[in-house]
Order: C-alpha cells, then sequence, then structure tokens
C-alpha cells in the first residue's frame, strides 16, 4: 500500500472519528438537558404558599386549604351577620352570640364549604369548634357536618392538658351524640348509644368509673335514663349469672 492510499484511510478514519465525537456530544448534551429539565420539573410541581383557595365555576369559594386555612368572605363560619341569621335563631339569640365570640373557627388543613358557605367536610389538626359549643380540647382528624353546618360526626385524636391521648369516633342526630367510641386517656374503653329516654354505655372501666359509675373493675354494660340513674347495669367480671 503506498503513501497515498495511507493518507486517505487516515483520513476516512479521523472523519469517522470525529463523526463518533460530534454524535458523543450531542448524546451527553442531551442527557445533561434531560436531566436539568427532570430535576427542574420536579422543583416546578411543589408549590409552596401560606393557603389555597379553590373556587367552583360561579365563583364561590368552596375549598379552603393551609396552615392556618385563608379567611373566604364566603363561610358562614366567619360571618357573623350569617351566624347571627341562621344558627343564632336556633340556639340563644343575642346569648348565643356572646359565647361565639370564643369559639375557634380556624383549622389547620382542608375544609370543604358547601354552595351556601357552610362548612361540610373538616380534615386537619387544631379543627374548628362545633358551632353549637365549645370543645375540651383541640382535635385532629376528620370533622363532617350537614347542610347548616352543624356537627353530624367525626373522627379524632386530642391531647389533654397532662399530655395524655384520647380517641373519639362519633356520629350525632338532630338531637346530638347519638354513637361514640371512645378510648380516654385513663384506659377506658367504650360504646355509648343515645335516645330520648336514656343511654347506653358499653365497655371496660377501672374502679369508680365517672362514666359506668361502676364500685369495682368494670367490663360490661350500662344503662341510665335521662337524670343518669342506673336502669340496669351488668358486670360480666363480677356477675357470673347467665
Amino acid at each position: 500500500m503506498d503513501n497515498l492510499q495511507q493518507i486517505k484511510q487516515l483520513q476516512q478514519q479521523i472523519n469517522l472519528l470525529k463523526s463518533y465525537i460530534l454524535a458523543g456530544t450531542i448524546i451527553f448534551a442531551m442527557l445533561l438537558l434531560s436531566s436539568y429539565r427532570t430535576k427542574k420539573d420536579i422543583n416546578d410541581n411543589i408549590i409552596r404558599t401560606q393557603g389555597i383557595i379553590i373556587q367552583d365555576s360561579l365563583g364561590r369559594d368552596r375549598i379552603l386549604i393551609g396552615n392556618p386555612i385563608p379567611y373566604s368572605k364566603d363561610r358562614v363560619r366567619t360571618n357573623m351577620e350569617k351566624v347571627a341569621k341562621t344558627w343564632a335563631k336556633d340556639l340563644g339569640g343575642d346569648k348565643y352570640m356572646e359565647w361565639y365570640k370564643g369559639y375557634r373557627h380556624s383549622a389547620n388543613g382542608i375544609v370543604f364549604l358547601n354552595e351556601e358557605g357552610y362548612d361540610k367536610i373538616l380534615v386537619g389538626d387544631q379543627l374548628p369548634d362545633p358551632n353549637t359549643g365549645k370543645r375540651i380540647v383541640d382535635a385532629a382528624g376528620l370533622m363532617f357536618n350537614d347542610d347548616k353546618g352543624y356537627e353530624r360526626g367525626g373522627l379524632g385524636v386530642s391531647r389533654t392538658t397532662e399530655g395524655s391521648y384520647r380517641l373519639v369516633l362519633g356520629m350525632d342526630d338532630e338531637q346530638g351524640e347519638a354513637l361514640h367510641m371512645f378510648i380516654l386517656e385513663d384506659g377506658t374503653r367504650g360504646i355509648r348509644i343515645a335516645g330520648t329516654e336514656g343511654q347506653m354505655l358499653m365497655g371496660s372501666a377501672d374502679a369508680n368509673n365517672s362514666f359506668f359509675n361502676n364500685k369495682e373493675k368494670f367490663m360490661g354494660i350500662s344503662v341510665f335514663n335521662n337524670d343518669g340513674k342506673i336502669l340496669w347495669q351488668k358486670n360480666a367480671l363480677i356477675d357470673t349469672n347467665k
């Protein structure tokens, strides 16, 4: 092979090498750009803000999200004029409005409003007080109301001032508490069924428990009238009659 042919082959090899280098450079640039875009896209999917209000097609505030939730002009809970025209009429008038000033209306989480602005579903921490009274302790969990904002039930865990916890699952009717399951900070466990003639408690508790009104350690059923008097009680731990 003469020198001219060798030079031509060497030139072809160099050109091929250039092609490889160019192709490699393009692929590397594409990978680098893809990596940058992927990282950027991930960051773009994270929204950092203090509050979000989602409206319906008519411009009404329907979902409040925040820590705490943002104020909404459409929410009945924070509109004293609407409260006076609705709940106050049924719950005590001016006296109710004085009590209402001390209620907690905020929440850390999500509140869903219906078309009329009443709270329907609430999820989060430090949930609002019911519109019928203040909570004994702050609650975290789920709460659901009827179409007029009256509490109909929920599931929550609460921490007492002493640092203990209580867990409650409840369902309410027009008269108030109807069916509840609870685990209290002192170890009391129970199911409470309330009716127009009184209430029935099923569960377990230590001696001298204020719920079951028992003298000895208890596991059984207590039935009370509306005055709190025991109508019937069965303690399976000491009464073995069948």
